[in-house]
């Protein structure tokens, strides 16, 4: 199967400042991880292309940065594709201490079964990294690059995700407390099983509004970092328990403290 090779794009977002301060220490925990298009939608998904969320990002109280996550069709080489785009950075206060500057795309199918290209532009306390995630569907491997740096590409299962993509792989899923669900996933250098919990329902209040939502927990046995390091580190994510299952909110406590990912607002793109 040939494909086309994938488009790196950049968008540059103009974001409002905070005036707080805080430790470096807030930033270790932040990330683990166009206009809008407008397109025919799919009944069968929860998202579509013109879905554009605006996120903060909080460590404790303060506010330390803010994201942006759209959905886009892929192109016109790739029709039917999609294209999943994540941009963080943090506040110019928390430029002082520890800049942050990312960008991530994901392409999928239009039924996101499985990744099919991954590019992360990333730009933390003075690091970068232009990371890349090839798929070859054909021989069923994926191939991980950073700049210069290629790694030899390794064997993965059938309707393997990337590590973004995952998030909207769960949201095609049935959400039930007590179920839990299994996605594989792949960075380019390993391949894992990702497990989600779904716990139970709750209401959660966030500047985009009052949701009622079903709570998750992944497994962080194969998060590294500071999750790795972190004794009883865990994380929560809300998803709106509605049709369009929204990401509403994401909570993680580790050593160095508990950060926070609330909705802000939001445009679906099947009311475009």
């Amino acid at each position: 199967m040939v494909r086309m090779l994938y488009p790196k794009t950049r968008l540059i977002l103009n974001f409002p400042y905070d005036k707080v301060r805080m430790t470096p220490l807030v930033l270790a925990v932040l990330f683990m991880l166009p206009s809008l298009v407008t397109a025919d939608t799919n009944d069968d998904r929860p998202f579509n292309v013109g879905d554009h969320f605006y996120y903060d990002i909080k460590w404790g109280i303060l506010k330390v940065g803010e994201a942006e996550m759209l959905v886009e069709a892929a192109g016109e080489e790739n029709p039917g594709d999609l294209k999943f785009v994540l941009l963080v950075r943090t506040s110019s206060w928390a430029d002082t201490f520890y800049k942050v500057r990312n960008r991530i795309e994901s392409y999928t199918d239009a039924e996101v079964t499985r990744a099919l290209h991954y590019v992360q532009d990333q730009y933390e306390g003075g690091r970068e990294r232009e990371i890349t995630v090839t798929f070859d569907w054909d021989s069923n491997t994926a191939q991980y690059k950073n700049f210069e740096d290629k790694r030899t590409a390794i064997s993965i299962p059938a309707d393997c995700q990337d590590p973004f993509s995952l998030l909207f792989a769960y949201r095609l899923k049935e959400f039930e407390p007590g179920k839990r669900i299994s996605v594989p996933v792949t960075d380019g250098k390993k391949s894992v099983t990702a497990d989600i919990e779904v716990l139970e329902r709750e209401t959660i209040k966030v500047k985009a509004g009052k949701f009622e939502c079903l709570r998750v927990r992944p497994d962080v046995k194969d998060l590294g970092g500071v999750f790795s390091k972190s004794k009883n580190a865990h994380m929560d994510i809300w998803f709106s328990n509605d049709k369009h299952k929204l990401i509403v909110k994401m909570s993680s406590s580790v050593s160095v403290g508990r950060f926070k990912v609330e909705l802000r607002d939001y445009v679906l793109g099947d009311s475009l």
